[in-house]
């Protein structure tokens, strides 16, 4: 499998999928969305990979949305199917049959927490951070964000998390109980891939049910939340702040909001 912002691996039954755009921290600009979510599938209907993992090149694992495509303001029709389409990515790992383990290498911000969230399983680096940062620049969580959060951490943290879009360390989350394993920047991709070979000795077919099941105990409702996400981010998206909070993002400057 050839992509243009991926390297993919196949070996024993797992599938290491590596976002490869180390020069901007793997934000989810369209080319890399695009070709994880063609990844994602294709890797769904291989009847060789029984496991995922995914996993960001240089010193990030994702830092979220492409912030050059929201320097510009976009019509309110315009940035909702923004939103939804990106929120692609999502669907794309909890509609995956198998399972996604998440080997978080650094910086996971904003989407890019998101896309963690989303994983079946997490082993991250003692150097990996996390943030719901979308507050910075006048943004609401995303890419199931308002979904996620709540339910893997409660929703008084969830809250804590999306209103001062706090850096936390993987010790904090894995205090939390979103992180399986943490281990050395050294032993990362070795320990998911140990992970994932324990994985591989299950059936694949209760496996495939299990993840179904487990994700159904939530509640079914995500696509619903996304398409929430998006009418509200969207309307953010019109506002004097969001376009403030990308000024200051660039200037390297703290934003001064204005409630406009």
């Amino acid at each position: 499998m050839r992509y243009e912002t991926l390297l993919v691996n196949l070996d024993d039954h797992v599938a290491m999928v590596r976002m490869n755009r180390a020069e901007s921290m793997n934000a989810l600009e369209y080319r890399l969305r695009a070709d994880l979510v063609d990844c994602l599938q294709t890797l769904s209907e291989d009847d060789e990979v029984r496991v995922v993992i995914l996993i960001g090149s240089g010193n990030a694992f994702c830092a979220g949305g492409d912030l050059r495509e929201l320097r510009h303001k976009m019509k309110i029709e315009q940035a909702r199917k923004y939103v939804l389409h990106v929120s692609r990515v999502i669907l794309a790992i909890q509609k995956m049959e198998k399972p996604v383990i998440a080997a978080v290498n650094g910086a996971a911000m904003g989407a890019g927490f998101s896309i963690v969230m989303a994983c079946d399983l997490v082993v991250a680096s003692e150097t990996a951070r996390f943030s719901q940062s979308f507050v910075h620049v006048g943004l609401i969580p995303d890419l199931g964000g308002t979904y996620f959060t709540p339910r893997v951490f409660g929703l008084q943290r969830a809250k804590e998390f999306a209103f001062t879009g706090k850096i936390l360390s993987s010790n904090e989350i894995a205090r939390l109980g979103l992180i399986n394993q943490i281990v050395s920047p050294e032993e990362l991709e070795n320990k998911a891939i140990e992970l994932a070979h324990q994985i591989v000795e299950g059936p694949p077919l209760a496996l495939e049910l299990t993840k179904k099941l487990l994700n159904q105990s939530w509640n079914p409702n995500l696509e619903e939340m996304i398409e929430l996400e998006a009418q509200y981010q969207a309307a953010c998206m019109q506002s004097e702040d969001h376009m403030k909070g990308i000024r200051a993002f660039y200037e390297k400057r703290k934003a001064k909001f204005k409630g406009r």
